[in-house]
């Protein structure tokens, strides 16, 4: 049975608590189908996960790059060194972040609560907590690689 939903504004911005969204994905589905939205919620991790595989790509070119060219980028102002310095902790706090966050191995199943319905809002839970801590790494990251590139230019001008 459909719920009847309020007017919305299509200019407006709506989030569900995870209980809604559950019940949400249990209307699209069909009430009392777990296992579609299981798979939904599953899918998400995934696409979770590989985004973060790609932040921590971009954090592994960059600590290469600087292992290789870092010294003599350092060396040649104090702007640069002070940029690469404060980029390469930006870096490194966003893998530590990736690392600690979306890319953490926890299995969908391993955790049982009462009822089906709650072990599902609690998977919600920690996509959203995971997907929070993709989003403030990605952050980290770009003001790292913005340190960095900083770091670049002020070795090009010294050049």
């Amino acid at each position: 049975m459909a719920r009847r939903r309020k007017q919305v504004d299509p200019n407006k911005s709506y989030t569900q608590t995870p209980t809604e969204e559950l019940d949400y994905l249990l209307e699209i589905h069909g009430d009392g189908n777990y296992s579609k939205v299981f798979d939904v919620l599953v899918k998400q991790f995934d696409v979770l996960q590989s985004r973060a595989q790609l932040l921590l790509g971009l954090v592994t070119i960059s600590l290469t790059i600087t292992g290789f060219s870092g010294p003599r980028i350092a060396a040649s102002s104090l702007f640069s060194k002070i940029s690469i310095v404060y980029g390469l902790a930006f870096i490194l706090i966003s893998a530590v972040m990736i690392l600690r966050g979306p890319l953490q191995l926890r299995w969908g199943t391993r955790r049982c609560m009462d009822t089906i319905h709650d072990s599902l809002v609690h998977l919600i839970v920690r996509r959203n907590e995971r997907t929070k801590k993709y989003h403030v790494a990605s952050a980290c990251l770009i003001i790292g690689l913005t340190g960095y590139v900083g770091s670049v230019i002020g070795f090009l001008f010294q050049v």
